[in-house]
């Protein structure tokens, strides 16, 4: 005989579901949500920190991207400012000219030795100074000399002391030529000295504008010491030679513009035959790269511009020059 049961509690054992709103059955409870820690909050700070820098960079980046109005025009004549690195270009101060009457007329004088004296004609290097600049150029650079002096004090042992850098100065600023006329007749190319002697003596240094000044390597190869720690206008160092002779020339005519002009590179073959590089072979006191720095030094010390000839990159390689 089958028997109905008699109640949902016999047809569905176990506990009966709890009623819900309207008669359905009551949901089951949710698990409680985690509340932020503090930890949490940290690392949204540094993502949001994060996410700033990425968007700062990119709105950097977009602004730089779009860029702005130079004023540069490809077509533009700049060979007024063309410098290289080791050039140090120094304006002359208007004050140093304030009384000096302007003839209107560039006049330029130049010492030194080989790169100036070697050749005096229009292919030499003051004739295409004189071309460049539209001035009158004195050719006053003594053949076979030297910046520095050898000796301390003159001997007639060793005339070419006599037409060093700052005996040649010593003696435009004076005005006395003695000693100079006096070398002129021991030295081995007396017709070149004298020339240059003559040259020197003719100019009216109340008109000159500038000064030009350059020697090539004779005194890297003849060994001359670059520096005296002691002493910086020790007239028998490259240095102190330079740094006296700017000096007094400052001195004496304080409304000429002084120009320095380094040594080019260069290669010489010694008393045993061998090939010497300039640029890397130290003799002794430095290799040409010091004498150069260090004469920059002085320039640079003394506030007169200097002109790289040439540059160390690589070695040296010839660069342009500008007397602008």
């Amino acid at each position: 005989m089958l028997r109905v049961p008699k109640s949902r509690a016999a047809l569905f054992p176990g506990p009966a579901p709890q009623a819900g709103r309207e008669g359905h059955p009551a949901k089951q409870d949710c698990p409680a949500r985690r509340r932020m820690t503090r930890s949490d909050y940290i690392h949204l700070a540094l993502l949001a920190v994060i996410l700033l820098m990425f968007l700062s960079a990119a709105i950097r980046l977009i602004i730089w991207n779009i860029g702005v109005d130079s004023g540069y025009d490809p077509n533009a004549d700049t060979s007024e400012f063309d410098t290289e690195p080791q050039d140090y270009i120094q304006p002359m101060d208007a004050s140093l000219l304030e009384g000096h009457e302007d003839d209107g007329i560039t006049t330029i004088v130049t010492l030194g030795n080989a790169p100036f004296s070697d050749e005096r004609g229009s292919t030499g290097l003051a004739e295409m100074i004189a071309q460049k600049c539209d001035a009158t150029v004195y050719n006053c650079a003594f053949p076979d000399s030297y910046l520095s002096m050898k000796y301390t004090e003159y001997s007639d042992d060793y005339p070419l002391d006599a037409l060093s850098l700052y005996l040649v100065t010593a003696s435009l600023c004076g005005g006395d030529f003695t000693l100079m006329e006096h070398a002129a007749g021991l030295v081995e190319d007396t017709e070149g000295t004298q020339e240059a002697l003559d040259t020197l003596k003719s100019v009216d240094f109340s008109t000159v504008d500038m000064i030009v000044i350059m020697y090539d390597l004779s005194d890297y190869m003849d060994d001359r010491p670059v520096m005296d720690e002691n002493n910086d206008i020790n007239l028998i160092t490259w240095n102190g030679a330079l740094n006296a002779s700017i000096d007094l020339i400052k001195q004496t005519y304080p409304y000429i513009r002084i120009v320095v002009l380094s040594p080019s590179y260069g290669q010489f073959t010694d008393e045993n035959g061998n090939l010497i590089n300039a640029d890397t072979e130290d003799l002794g006191n430095g290799t040409l790269p010091d004498y150069v720095l260090h004469e920059i030094d002085v320039a640079m010390a003394n506030g007169v511009s200097i002109l790289g000839l040439c540059r160390i990159l690589y070695g040296f390689m010839p660069v342009r020059t500008s007397f602008r």
